[in-house]
């Protein structure tokens, strides 16, 4: 860990701020708990009203918010494993999927990456997390799959002006020995003068809004 990433310094507003995103949904979970603790017959509606309250009160939005008043004051510099070290720390996290997700590992084409911001990275064993912020303001989670390896050019923040596939690059011939018969892609994320910011091999990625 850098030395300076050792201790941060929230102002109390931002901590506040926090705190009160926090508290909405820790006590609005603990309330519709304890409401439905003595309604064991009331299992389904329990689950539908706790999903209707994470997607009509967007607690994704709410998280990522205190996600980003931590992260900002963090130092994003890149190590040799290409990683700063928040990525480094989050690397083992095991995050929910799907009990199969073969039918996800493709790109579908139909995800526009232009004008938008890279606001995290998060590297796996075999994937690799992108959290993607459009031009209209909306987040996704960008996961490619059966990540073979990753090459940042610029730290997170970073704003994407395209991205463009290649079947076979220099990079990947360089860092990875690939079986030939692998259906295999490089994923190039330009800025707006054009230069490479982000490269990804993969086997493809899907999307998801948060």
């Amino acid at each position: 860990m850098l030395e300076k990433n050792k201790e941060i310094i929230l102002t109390g507003e931002e901590a506040l701020e926090a705190l009160k995103e926090i508290e909405f949904i820790l006590i609005s979970l603990h309330k519709m708990g304890s409401f439905y603790a003595d309604k064991p017959g009331a299992v389904e509606e329990y689950r539908r009203i706790t999903t209707d309250f994470i997607d009509n009160c967007e607690v994704t939005k709410r998280l990522a918010r205190v996600r980003t008043i931590i992260s900002h004051h963090f130092d994003d510099s890149i190590g040799d494993d290409d990683m700063d070290d928040m990525e480094r720390h989050l690397l083992d996290l095991k995050f929910w999927k799907p009990a199969s997700t073969e039918k996800t590992h493709s790109n579908t084409g139909k995800f526009s990456f232009s004008d938008g911001v890279i606001d995290q990275l998060t590297a796996k064993r075999d994937e690799l997390l992108m959290v993607f912020t459009d031009q209209q303001e909306q987040t996704f989670l960008i996961t490619f799959h059966k990540l073979i390896s990753f090459h940042r050019l610029s730290s997170a923040g970073s704003k994407v002006c395209d991205m463009h596939e290649e079947k076979t690059s220099t990079l990947s011939q360089e860092n990875v020995c690939i079986d030939p018969n692998e259906a295999i892609t490089t994923y190039c994320f330009k800025s707006g003068n054009g230069e490479t910011v982000l490269a990804v091999i993969a086997s493809g990625y899907s999307v998801e809004r948060i």
